[in-house]
């Protein structure tokens, strides 16, 4: 009785890890945490790739009404007559914004809600993109646990994880698109389905143009191994072999289903294109050439033939990053968080110093050396190469190989975005499912147990979970959430108070500096939900202003509201001519700062900028304002990754013009400030820049106390550490000593220290110029920086220029004690 019970269960056991519905359940169940470990939903995320990107198609899908004529667009601006035009967002089809706004149509004008609703549709795009991905496997794999484990280890990384509720159509449901029409490739190719593999493609056009990217090597394969075929064929004795084979050639492409597919896809996207263009050559009434229409000129921008408005990338630091991208899509995101191994190099640096650098031959200690410098790099290369490779290897080979090679069809002609863009990442997700499926199908040759694999998709999905819950540690803020939240009654308020009267915002673009953690799109999106958006006065002017300072005076209409304030506009003015004309005498009877487009005067800590005379068209001037922190823990969170705060702003937020002359002002921070960089574009709309060191005698007291002590490593400047500071000191120097940037990479002991952006990245970046952080004094310079508060094991530090690294040191520090610090590398390149 008791083998009989005992054999029963193994029976059932067994059953149970054959069936077609435990694999799927598991898989489900894993995709659920991305719901279940979730804060409030009703705000953006930290990250400005993040915000821009979702509150820009957000707000576009928001706008998709018949009231507009199912016009898209992103923005809606006041000119200087008072006029309103749209600004159209054409740049992707129409279909991936349908979506969006029928989850949001039933909690119209309700920010919150809307952004809730958007960010859980586009939680479903990434359940179902899981699931097409497992489906696909399961057909190429023939083998449901290896597929679950596959596609559950692939969707787990940072990439995946942090973006999968961004709420744009370029994002998940653009690879909802590809893995779906990927889907109908596997069906066809095995079961010969060619309408079915047509229609998934048609409606998937609909969402993006990623697909094309799929498209084009599986057409290329296809079309290849058909003549293949048909070359290999006899050939026939009544023609000459050339003229045989070429109408054999003929006769396969006029029947080949892989070029009609093609045919057809490029006929549905050039329809969905002409249709977009169409839609923003009326939206701008028709008075734009069709070759200067915005989305036109974004496609020769991303393919890098006009790289107007992005910067050209050179191919090894392009495609260094995407090695290093394509690393970290192989990693679960737990064990980057929990576990610390990402581009963990204390091994790599080990097995350079004592067994590669003695070795004599150079060639072998260089690449080494590269290796250990850059190890993401290497290993991304390594793993991209063995997916390569083994999809030649793998039947059916045309699929593994399309899969394989998709994501590089895509971003090395976009190279221009695609290194800008870091959540273009995502669409390498071919690379992991091809690496896990082909690896568990060699350890099948080992073992063919179901047990096995069973026991594997359970730890991946463990993985998973856990790497749903660290990010969600990660991305999920209540302080975001709560600020957020306030912007939004701030503005109902106001939208109470003015009613169906005019109201002008002001640089309230910029008010992401105190609230939505970069991304100026955010404030648009919140200001077309309830209020106009952008825009100058008209002449006239408005009767109340908006903006994002606070100034107390009679003309503040909302006292109580937090960080968006409601002013009447004639009182405000008023009110700042008085203050300006009073303090104007004694603000510029001192020399100023520097003398460009704008006077900048420095009086205790406000800055002033003067012009004189000045002409109506200085009063729609912005300028940038970047203040450097003696300490970077004053700076909020976010902003520690660009080591400034921004305070940057626009002439008619804190400017009047009155007798002739234009004067603006603003405060500095009342933190202690190492150095603060300032500018704006003058009338022939040139760049000028104003730079001043604060701490410069700090710096000269202790070039005296510290230059006497023997520094921890020498190179074009000398290192010291003092007191948590690093120095940079060097005699004699002149000017061209220090006109090129310094980079400082921090890597600390414990990857949790370091800010929420910079955990991707491995260190801390505190990059400076010396112009704020250092002072020239009797021959000499020195320049010093904060090292962080954590405890610290490598520093990597020197200068940059355009073309590259100048010079560079390595120093593996003891965790705290820093003065003690030993020099662990040389120089790479001196000048």
């Amino acid at each position: 009785m008791h083998v009989s019970d005992n054999m029963t269960l193994l029976d059932r056991l067994e059953s149970a890890l054959r069936s077609t519905w435990l694999p799927l359940a598991l898989l489900l169940l894993a995709l659920s945490t991305v719901f279940i470990f979730s804060g409030d939903r009703g705000s953006f995320y930290r990250g400005i790739t993040h915000n821009w990107n979702s509150a820009e198609d957000l707000t576009t899908a928001v706008n998709l009404s018949s009231e507009h004529g199912f016009q898209r667009f992103h923005r809606r601006v006041m000119n200087q007559d008072g006029d309103v035009r749209y600004v159209p967002y054409n740049r992707f089809p129409i279909g991936g914004y349908i979506p969006m706004k029928l989850a949001t149509l039933s909690v119209s004008g309700n920010p919150s809600a809307q952004i809730t609703a958007a960010r859980i549709l586009m939680l479903l795009f990434f359940t179902a993109t899981a699931v097409l991905a497992y489906l696909s496997i399961c057909r190429l794999a023939s083998n449901r646990w290896i597929a679950l484990t596959a596609t559950l280890l692939s969707f787990s990384s940072y990439y995946l994880l942090y973006y999968n509720d961004m709420t744009t159509t370029e994002g998940i449901p653009d690879l909802f698109g590809v893995m779906l029409t990927f889907h109908g490739m596997v069906v066809f190719v095995q079961e010969g389905r060619f309408r079915q593999l047509l229609a998934k493609t048609c409606i998937t056009l609909l969402f993006g143009w990623h697909v094309f990217a799929l498209l084009l090597p599986f057409v290329i394969f296809g079309l290849a191994s058909e003549l293949l075929r048909a070359r290999s064929a006899a050939a026939s004795p009544r023609l000459p072999t050339v003229l045989h084979r070429g109408k054999r050639a003929a006769a396969v492409l006029i029947r080949s289903r892989y070029l009609l597919l093609g045919i057809v896809a490029l006929g549905v996207g050039v329809s969905a294109l002409t249709f977009n263009l169409t839609m923003e050559y009326v939206a701008l009434d028709g008075e734009t050439p069709l070759t200067e229409l915005p989305s036109l000129q974004s496609i020769l921008k991303r393919t890098a033939v006009n790289s107007s408005g992005y910067a050209n990338q050179s191919w090894r630091p392009f495609l260094e990053e995407q090695f290093r991208s394509i690393l970290r899509m192989f990693i679960p995101y737990s064990l980057i968080a929990r576990v610390g191994i990402f581009e963990s190099t204390a091994l790599l640096w080990e097995f350079r110093n004592e067994i590669i650098v003695p070795v004599a031959d150079p060639n072998l200690a260089r690449v080494a050396a590269w290796l250990s410098e850059s190890p993401g790099i290497g290993l991304g290369i390594v793993l991209t190469a063995a997916c390569l490779i083994g999809s030649i290897f793998v039947r059916p080979r045309i699929l593994f190989a399309t899969l394989a090679s998709f994501g590089f069809v895509w971003a090395l002609p976009m190279r221009n975005t695609t290194s800008q863009h870091d959540f273009e990442v995502i669409y390498y997700i071919a690379l992991p499912l091809v690496f896990f499926t082909i690896v568990l199908l060699l350890a099948r040759r080992l073992t063919n147990r179901d047990g096995v694999f069973a026991a594997a998709a359970v730890a991946a999905a463990v993985l998973f979970a856990v790497s749903s819950f660290e990010m969600s540690r990660v991305v999920y803020s209540s302080d975001a959430a709560r600020t957020a939240k306030a912007v939004e009654q701030d503005l109902l308020a106001i939208r109470e108070l003015t009613g169906e009267e005019r109201v002008t915002p002001l640089g309230l673009g910029g008010i992401h500096r105190l609230v939505f953690f970069e991304g100026g799109n955010v404030m648009h999106y919140y200001l077309n939900s309830i209020l106009m958006s952008g825009g100058y006065p008209p002449p006239n002017g408005p009767r109340f202003v908006v903006m994002r300072h606070r100034i107390d005076t009679d003309a503040l209409i909302t006292p109580r509201n937090q960080y968006i304030f409601l002013y009447d506009t004639q009182g405000l003015t008023a009110d700042l001519v008085a203050s300006y004309r009073s303090a104007y005498p004694s603000v510029v009877s001192t020399e100023p700062l520097a003398r460009q487009d704008f006077d900048v005067y420095i009086d205790d800590s406000t800055l002033y900028y003067v012009k004189e005379p000045c002409e109506r068209e200085d009063t729609f001037k912005s300028f940038f304002l970047h203040v450097f922190p003696e300490d970077l823990d004053n700076l909020l969170d976010y902003r520690r990754e660009h080591g400034f705060d921004n305070l940057d702003f626009l002439f008619i937020e804190r400017g009047v013009m009155f007798d002739g002359k234009c004067v603006a002002s603003a405060d500095l921070p009342q933190y202690d400030i190492a150095g603060f960089r300032t500018g704006g574009h003058d009338d022939d709309g040139q760049e000028w820049t104003v730079a001043r060191v604060v701490q410069g005698p700090k710096l000269i007291s202790a070039y005296r106390s510290i230059v006497s002590s023997e520094p921890i490593a020498r190179s074009e400047f000398d290192l010291y550490v003092d007191r948590g500071k690093l120095y940079y000191i060097k005699e004699p120097c002149g000017g061209e000593d220090v006109q090129d940037s310094f980079f400082l990479h921090v890597v600390p002991v414990d990857i949790g220290d370091l800010p929420g952006a910079r955990k991707q990245h491995g260190f801390d970046n505190l990059d400076f110029g010396f112009d704020v952080r250092g002072v020239q004094f009797d021959g000499k310079c020195v320049a010093s920086v904060d090292l962080p508060q954590y405890a610290i094991t490598r520093v990597t530090t020197g200068q940059f220029d355009g073309a590259g690294r100048i010079w560079q040191i390595d120093l593996e520090l003891d965790a705290r004690e820093q003065a003690s610090s030993r020099l662990c590398c040389g120089i790479l390149r001196s000048r």
